[in-house]
């Protein structure tokens, strides 16, 4: 790409929808409860009393009733929802009415601000500044689509009534002791550059918050996606991507199956080889079957050398009679594969599968941690696959029990594994 396309490709962030970073109901409370704490009884009340108060100093104290009134309402609704969606975001309420919820606040609030623009003068206000305030605001709080509604409800409010009182349709700044005559009607030159300056200005507002969280969103979705995902499996990265992944959480106790497959033979291959060749190819074999245990369903947990350690049943729930079908199903593939890439150096696998309790979780500190499966259940499908034989998947006694009858099985015997007190019967799956 050269330097020219990827500035255009950098402009066009200012504009488009790339995504959003995750949006926790937390946050949705935190802004109600900021309504109802801050924004109500510090901003929108007291600007309703001094309104009325106003009433009667005002030039026009008949007409500038209704925007107090319209302000009124706006006010009760913004309360009204305020506290509804505190409500439903403590309650976990789905995302989707949270983000109804709040954006009808926002245009409660556009409302309001509107109100107080046409009781005082939508042309020399200071309160036009705050859609362009708004209009960042949400754009750095929630997403795309709300801060564009902010935009365009705002603008839509604010450009017909500012028309209005430069074409003399409804009386300027009518809650002032004395009727407001504004320099822009002597001079109809500087109409479009008022009309068209505020709707602007909030356009470039958005366009650079806008253009801020695309690149967040980029570095976001480069970390989780390209990444995470080389060292955490799909579904944890997945979780990240939402904001919901929790790395402090507590291992969790459960029944998964645990497949290692090695390849037989590979240090002498090493040594014959050397590094530059052995590294394309371990490359070539541990991507193959990284990929064939994603479309299985199964988590890689690691590689150790030539050997892959692979879970089913973490962190996603799965059966365990399926656990135990789909890596019997995996572990073959695995075995084709190996042979197909490593035809010419005759290379084959061995493979050891177990099922049993284990706990899942992350573990080491907050400056190095793995997520993996810990317990002797792992323990027994390391030395499963050890005690194998070339070309053949070992399975544990109670992988071969939910088996059942749905593969051929054939009996290894009672084997003694390293580690294990007590002898363990194996079960060869026949091919």
């Amino acid at each position: 790409m050269t330097q020219q396309a990827a500035d255009q490709l950098s402009l066009r962030d200012a504009f488009r929808h790339l995504g959003d970073l995750p949006i926790s109901r937390r946050r949705f409370q935190n802004i109600a409860l900021f309504r109802l704490a801050i924004a109500i009884p510090f901003a929108v009340l007291p600007t309703q009393l001094y309104m009325r108060q106003m009433l009667q100093f005002g030039w026009n104290p008949q007409f500038a009733t209704w925007p107090v009134n319209i302000h009124l309402v706006a006010l009760v609704l913004y309360l009204v929802l305020s506290c509804t969606l505190a409500w439903v975001a403590r309650a976990g309420g789905d995302l989707r009415a949270l983000r109804g919820l709040n954006r009808l606040s926002i245009g409660a609030e556009l409302i309001t601000n509107q109100a107080y623009l046409v009781a005082f003068g939508n042309l020399d206000n200071y309160s036009v500044s705050f859609l362009i305030l708004l209009v960042v605001m949400y754009r750095l709080l929630f997403d795309y689509r709300t801060a564009l509604l902010t935009l365009v409800v705002g603008v839509c409010l604010y450009v017909p009534f500012a028309l209005c009182e430069i074409y003399a349709l409804l009386p300027a700044a009518s809650l002032f002791p004395l009727q407001a005559s504004h320099p822009i009607r002597s001079d109809p030159k500087l109409w479009p550059q008022v009309i068209i300056s505020v709707p602007l200005v909030a356009s470039l507002a958005f366009t650079v918050a806008n253009y801020g969280m695309n690149q967040s969103y980029k570095l976001h979705n480069y970390v989780t996606r390209s990444v995470l995902q080389r060292y955490l499996p799909t579904a944890l990265v997945d979780r990240a991507a939402r904001g919901e992944l929790q790395l402090d959480a507590a291992p969790r106790r459960r029944t998964v199956t645990i497949m290692f497959t090695d390849i037989v033979g590979f240090t002498g291959l090493s040594e014959r080889l050397g590094p530059e060749a052995i590294g394309d190819l371990l490359n070539r074999l541990l991507g193959e079957i990284a990929t064939l245990a994603l479309e299985h369903g199964a988590t890689v947990d690691k590689f150790i050398g030539d050997c892959v350690m692979v879970v089913f049943g973490a962190p996603e729930d799965c059966p365990p009679e399926q656990q135990v079908e789909r890596c019997v199903a995996l572990a073959l593939e695995v075995h084709s594969k190996v042979m197909e890439i490593g035809a010419e150096q005759q290379l084959t696998a061995r493979t050891g599968i177990n099922t049993g309790e284990v706990v899942v979780g992350n573990f080491g500190s907050a400056a190095r941690s793995d997520y993996t499966v810990l317990g002797p259940a792992v323990n027994i499908a390391a030395r499963l696959e050890a005690n194998s034989k070339p070309g053949r998947i070992l399975i544990g006694p109670e992988s071969a029990r939910l088996l059942g009858d749905k593969t051929a099985l054939e009996s290894a015997g009672q084997l003694e594994l390293k580690g294990v007190s007590e002898p363990i019967h194996g079960w060869f799956v026949n091919t």
